[in-house]
């Protein structure tokens, strides 16, 4: 989307009709928006669900701009439409120009907020879920099937004590998550740092770290990414 004439085909009239009715939307606040694309805050795919619920909304800062499931990979084909469901006082944020892939699954519990910092991407089929709170950091790649949540769903205890359930996700800047990866509640994941695909991720890494495995451990590390 960086350099727009090579996304103009056939569909291109109905991505822009979509975007518009979402710029328009009461529930997108922008406070500041990139001038480069018609003045618009997102560029979405025409055949994109998008649900908000009272008081939720998505905020647009340090000249937003989302690319949602419009640009142009391998997925480009056959991935099935973006899905965008914010509940009741979610928040989307968005800082900067940010990316996510075509197939991906949005989805804002009541409260939950995500925030993109700029400059990010997920590469498609991607589920981002929040109840509590997902940052992901300037500069990160975020590839194809990654899955980041920051919620069980389910209670469970142990020896009759609950445990937590719900734990911000923090990543932080120039991380690179390979492919089919899942992100799990209350992790951070240092600057620098790459996680192996397929990887489940339940505890912290440190920046410059190579994490892999299920779960995931430490393999590598003082290592470099210039994604």
């Amino acid at each position: 989307m960086k350099n727009p004439i090579k996304h103009i085909n056939w569909l291109s009239a109905f991505h822009i009709m979509r975007s518009i009715n979402f710029h328009l939307s009461h529930h997108v606040v922008k406070n500041s928006i990139s001038k480069k694309y018609l003045g618009l805050c997102s560029y979405m795919d025409a055949f994109t669900n998008v649900y908000f619920e009272k008081n939720s909304v998505v905020e647009f800062n340090n000249e937003g701009f989302l690319v949602f499931g419009t640009e142009r990979s391998s997925f480009q084909g056959w991935a099935k439409p973006n899905s965008l469901f914010l509940r009741s006082a979610g928040r989307l944020i968005i800082n900067g120009y940010n990316e996510i892939g075509r197939g991906s699954l949005v989805w804002i519990l009541d409260n939950g907020t995500i925030t993109l910092s700029g400059n990010s991407y997920t590469a498609g089929n991607n589920m981002l879920v929040s109840k509590s709170s997902i940052e992901i950091g300037k500069d990160c790649c975020i590839a194809w099937g990654v899955t980041i949540c920051d919620h069980d769903f389910h209670k469970y205890y142990v020896n009759g004590i609950q445990q937590t359930e719900t734990s911000p996700i923090v990543i932080e800047d120039s991380v690179w998550i390979g492919m089919n990866a899942t992100i799990l509640k209350g992790v951070r994941i240092g600057s620098g740092a790459i996680v192996g695909a397929h990887s489940v991720v339940t505890k912290d890494v440190p920046s410059k770290a190579i994490v892999a495995g299920n779960p995931a451990r430490i393999i590598k590390e003082n290592v470099e990414f210039y994604g």
